[in-house]
């Protein structure tokens, strides 16, 4: 009541429960938004996974997967990335305050943390193996994140993270039969925001041509992070502008 600024909201996880899910096969939940992720450096979330009660499908570690789908459609362009998942084992002793107990419900192994240049790194890999005839826009090429080795990303036709159209999370059994679980995701966030500055400047010139007529020429240029002391990340600019005219009468 004393800092009427700070407003306490609750924590909405997503929770998705599979039931015989059979091999390869994969279900999600999708929302449709427009992002312009250029601007910033990492994607977060925090996975969880654990068994049913009764674990009739035998469900063990890395035998589902938790993925992340980014693009300007579902299924035609977009970038993945899979996380093999980390069971946590079942218990009523798990405290909210402690750190161990805070991280066998948390895996540091679920985590979604990824920069966000490994997406375009992988599709530059893809565009010049497509060069080669080795790959397509229509297949989806594959690549392991180097330091993260159990870990996949996937890329498919034409995606940009300047124009993110639809954010896919979901599912996806690894093992050759049926599985069933539970997967809880949490605060998925983009962070580490590029804060560098840009310039921009603009100027005219006026020449009398004695008796000839007159010369006007006037030019703008702004360059890439230029904005305003008010303005957010994403109202900043996102390229190099340059406009000039000339105009004479003679």
């Amino acid at each position: 009541p004393s800092q009427p600024q700070l407003v306490e909201d609750n924590e909405q996880s997503l929770q998705i429960n599979v039931g015989n899910l059979s091999g390869g096969e994969s279900k999600c939940v999708y929302k449709n938004t427009t992002l312009d992720m250029r601007r910033y450096k990492r994607l977060q979330m925090f996975g969880h996974a654990n068994a049913e009660e009764v674990n009739t499908t035998d469900l063990q570690d890395n035998q589902i997967a938790l993925f992340i789908r980014l693009g300007s459609d579902y299924k035609s362009n977009y970038y993945e990335y899979e996380i093999p998942l980390k069971l946590t084992a079942p218990s009523n002793q798990y405290s909210r305050y402690n750190i161990d107990d805070i991280r066998k419900v948390w895996p540091d192994d679920n985590m979604l943390d990824v920069a966000l240049s490994l997406f375009t790194n992988v599709k530059r890999e893809r565009n010049r193996a497509r060069a080669l005839g080795t790959a397509s826009f229509s297949r989806p090429y594959v690549a392991y994140d180097n330091s993260r080795p159990n870990n996949k990303i996937t890329v498919m036709g034409n995606p940009t993270l300047g124009e993110v159209k639809t954010i896919m999370i979901g599912v996806r059994n690894l093992s050759n039969g049926q599985k069933s679980g539970e997967v809880w995701v949490n605060e998925l966030r983009l962070k580490e925001y590029n804060s560098h500055g840009g310039w921009a400047a603009d100027g005219s010139l006026n020449v009398q041509l004695s008796d000839m007529g007159t010369v006007n020429v006037q030019g703008k240029y702004v360059s890439d992070g230029f904005g305003g002391i008010e303005d957010g990340v994403s109202s900043r600019t996102q390229d190099d502008q340059l406009n000039y005219q000339v105009m004479t009468s003679l």
